[in-house]
């Protein structure tokens, strides 16, 4: 039988096909047939053709459209044909094209052979173009080489072009492969060389010429084929059949004998290592010197059995490679014959593996040593061929939103050594099976700087005068909540000679989204924007004037370059906390951080001198005073002071100046009130000479705000305790009060401290009607010691303990005049006695003349004469 279709393509034909002439493409069909076997033409018109050898009649009635045949060997010859007319738009699946659009895209106008075929530029999935045996649905002829050539140019920036052909319904592929009835064959894909040469098969090249790798080869049928992918834009599949066999069919139809492959396009990253370049080795170099983190993913493509690819991850000396599996999944074809044994085998290597034979390595971990032995030997983490053994897998860490999860080491691989490499190994190629898997990796920096702190935590260091005096938070990604870790604390503690004072220098710091620095102007300090609350991330820089005496300096969360913190320690010992309370699975080190500087100062002959000394500068008792300021000539002044409290009393403070705000203050400097241990100052004030003052109360007296109320009732031109509320955190409960000087002003300023209770309603074992505050202040509402009383110092805020009412009337005077006028008091009286004993002088000598007179003139008179009546007067 010769079967023709007529069309206006060019012909190509093969000797073995038979030559004829014209356009006609023709098909010979010799020999039995069986079922119902089915031809498509491609064309317009077909001419079946039937050459009898030797007819003889036979006697009875014809049978039609049958012949009756009897050949030389004798056997006989049955034809029977339908046929039917379709519309080209209607023969999908013939043509393989929804659209006519599609037809001019999908094929080349000038094939070398009558069934070649090229593809070109299928740029969208959605096309889903496909490739088709000859005349497919129908039988496809005998003895024929068909190429189909796909190709995609047309590529993204970056991307890499790969072609993937695939068929997931079973009954769409069906290669016979011998001349047998179908029903007794094999319902099973074969690949590779269980295909017969003589019999028929597919070959899929990676590449555009037949001197390319073949990827698979493939024969029989009756299941999916999982997909076979080059690893380029270019793919040749050559459909080769076989002379020696003949048409059959089952009946009923239970098979499509041929293929139809649908092909689509993968764009991949041209970076990336899902994909192995032509002619080159399949090993893959990643260094720690270039991008620190990236994905590691099993090639997109198919590999030929026997390949190995490698990756290598090589850090720097101080850092460990951390590897963790986002999925993983051995991905078995069930159209193929299960192998025999592993025939994807991953390894993972601690340590650079380059060249080892994987049955050379040891399954044992080598000892715990430090991360930059790059000597040792490399050890296996994990070998895994069976599908039922995965590796430690982290699905949630790119889970969107709250449900993202951290990967904790315990989790993941992580190197002890500053190398990891990974290697899978394709025993039989990808045709049977593939391993399909994507990896993340990380080069984790575990340097710190300065020195570990004896009992601190991991993170904990000390730092003394060092050359590079560097220092910054840690890059441990472990240490951080996509580590792993949920909450992290680190204290950085310099350390410096008793003479030195360490100068210390945040250049940049992040502390989070929801945290900002800003410099208060009322204290001249550096605070958090969130007040220092629990919960809350920060930099603390603390030092202890005083053994178990912290004092804050300042809170950071974000600073720049352009505007570095900076600040000069009080002691030769400074603490800096890196403090983050709650993390969640999306922080790392880029969140938090800081980078700074330090050195070492001296502190020169004033602060080392005796009155500097910090027993000198711890003050108590019932009452005192001291002087702040004088900086730069006196930088002990300049110095902190701690007040203590006596007797159970509370503090109450008494500064020159008023209430600091953030823009009423004309002078360079500011004296802050601490309770003792806590954060953030309870007053800052602005200092001045005039009689204008700021009353402080420690710790647990009364609300400032109440303070603050009644200190402006009692006097308008004093200022009171500062009212600005606290932050959250609980302070110490301590009444004892920590006084700093900040500034650069010149002038001296006078604190004096009084030691007072609250005034007690009733009194246990009390008399009745007994005053148990006699020595009281009403103004504030406490009680003064008794010796304070009249002592000649104003301790109220309105001076009435120096008044006339709590002293009488000589203790109300000035001192100076009250002096002054005792002694001019005393020059009067010795004026007047003066001048009484001269008069009586005076007059007794007046007397002895008259009497010597009158003795010598007239009779005696009597004694009592004078007493009644003076000479000078006369009676009435």
């Amino acid at each position: 039988v010769r079967v023709a279709h007529h069309g206006r393509l060019p012909r190509r034909l093969h000797a073995d096909r038979g030559a004829e002439s014209g356009r006609a493409h023709t098909r010979l069909l010799v020999g039995a047939a069986w079922g119902h076997n089915v031809y498509y033409s491609e064309t317009s018109a077909v001419t079946l053709m039937l050459r009898v050898f030797n007819r003889i009649e036979e006697s009875g009635p014809p049978t039609p459209g049958s012949f009756l045949l009897r050949a030389v060997a004798g056997h006989p010859v049955l034809l029977k044909v339908t046929y039917r007319f379709f519309k080209k738009e209607k023969a999908c699946c013939a043509t393989a094209c929804p659209t006519t659009q599609l037809t001019a895209a999908r094929t080349s106008p000038k094939p070398l052979f009558f069934c070649d075929k090229y593809f070109r530029e299928l740029r969208h999935r959605k096309e889903n173009c496909k490739v088709q045996s000859p005349n497919y649905p129908g039988l496809y002829p005998r003895n024929l080489t068909c190429y189909y050539h796909i190709r995609q140019t047309r590529v993204p920036d970056g991307k890499l072009a790969l072609i993937r052909v695939f068929q997931r319904n079973p009954h769409l592929i069906y290669i016979k492969d011998r001349n047998a009835p179908h029903l007794s064959r094999e319902r099973r894909m074969r690949v590779g060389s269980a295909c017969h040469v003589l019999h028929d098969y597919l070959i899929a090249f990676d590449g555009s010429t037949t001197r390319t790798p073949v990827l698979a080869t493939i024969c029989k049928g009756g299941a999916p084929l999982s997909g076979i992918t080059s690893s380029g834009p270019d793919m040749l599949l050559v459909f080769q059949a076989s002379p020696f066999d003949f048409p059959f069919q089952d009946s009923p139809r239970r098979r499509i004998f041929g293929f139809e492959l649908d092909v689509e396009v993968e764009f991949v990253d041209r970076e990336s290592t899902a994909y192995v370049r032509r002619g080159a080795d399949a090993t893959t170099m990643v260094s720690s010197r270039g991008q620190r983190s990236g994905y590691l993913q099993a090639p997109a493509h198919s590999l030929l059995p026997n390949t190995t690819c490698s990756w290598r991850l090589l850090a720097a000396s101080s850092e460990v490679v951390w590897l963790y599996f986002v999925h993983y999944r051995h991905a078995l074809h069930a159209e193929m014959p299960p192998p025999a044994k592993c025939s994807n085998t991953l390894t993972i290597y601690d340590g650079d593996a380059a060249g080892e034979e994987p049955d050379a390595l040891s399954l044992e971990k080598k000892p715990a040593g430090d991360a930059d032995n790059t000597t040792a030997a490399p050890s296996v983490l994990g070998r895994f061929c069976r599908p039922e053994k995965l590796p430690r897998v982290c699905s949630g860490v790119h889970a969107p939103g709250p449900h993202s999860a951290p990967c904790s080491p315990a989790e993941s691989y992580v190197s002890r050594s500053p190398a990891l490499t990974l290697t899978l190994r394709y025993a039989a190629g990808t045709a049977p099976a593939h391993v399909e898997f994507l990896a993340r990796y990380e080069f984790v920096d575990k340097r710190q700087w300065g020195d570990p702190t004896p009992g601190g935590g991991p993170c904990d260091r000390t730092f003394t005068l060092r050359p590079d005096r560097l220092f910054a938070s840690p890059r441990d990604v472990f240490l951080f909540g996509r580590g792993g870790t949920r909450r992290l604390q680190c204290v950085y503690t310099f350390k410096a000679a008793k003479h030195q004072r360490i100068a210390l220098r945040i250049l940049r710091s992040r502390m989070g989204s929801a945290c900002s620095t800003f410099y208060r102007q009322a204290s001249q300090r550096f605070e958090c924007s969130h007040g220092g609350e629990r919960g809350a991330p920060a930099i603390w820089v603390r030092e202890e004037p005083w053994t178990g005496v912290p004092l804050t300096r300042a809170c950071l969360c974000n600073t720049s370059h352009s505007a570095p913190f900076h600040l000069v320690s009080y002691t030769s010992r400074l603490d800096l906390v890196f403090s983050v309370p709650a993390m969640t699975a999306a922080h790392d080190y880029t969140d938090f951080f800081f980078e700074g500087e330090y050195s070492m100062l001296d502190a020169g002959p004033t602060l080392r001198a005796a009155q500097c000394d910090e027993s000198a500068r711890r003050l108590s008792g019932r009452h005192g005073n001291f002087t702040v300021g004088g900086w730069p000539s006196d930088h002990c002044s300049g110095l902190p002071r701690l007040v203590t409290a006596t007797d159970g009393s509370f503090l109450f403070l008494r500064l020159h100046g008023h209430v600091a705000s953030e823009s009423n203050c004309g002078v360079a400097a500011r004296i802050n009130v601490y309770s003792a241990g806590g954060l953030t100052p309870i007053a800052s004030v602005c200092p001045g000479q005039r009689q204008e003052f700021t009353h402080v109360f420690s710790n647990g007296w009364r609300h400032p705000e109440e303070l603050l109320e009644e200190s402006f009732s009692w006097h308008n031109k004093s200022a009171s305790q500062q009212s600005r509320r606290q932050h959250s955190q609980t302070q110490q409960e301590t009444r004892d009060l920590l006084v700093e000087y900040v500034g650069n002003s010149t002038g001296r300023y006078m604190v004096t401290w009084v030691g007072v209770w609250r005034p007690l309603q009733t009194a246990p074992l009390s008399p009745a009607g007994a005053d148990l505050c006699p020595h009281r202040c009403p103004e504030i509402q406490a009680c003064l010691p008794k010796e304070l009383w009249c002592d000649g110092d104003a301790h109220c805020p309105s001076g009435m303990d120096e008044g006339a009412g709590a002293c009488g009337f000589l203790a109300a005077l000035p001192w100076v005049y009250l002096a002054a006028g005792i002694i001019l008091l005393t020059s009067l009286v010795a004026l007047l006695v003066a001048v009484v004993l001269h008069r009586r002088r005076t007059l007794a000598g007046k007397a002895d003349a008259a009497e010597v007179v009158e003795n010598n003139s007239h009779s005696v008179k009597s004694a009592t004469h004078d007493l009644l009546l003076p000479l000078e007067k006369e009676s009435w």
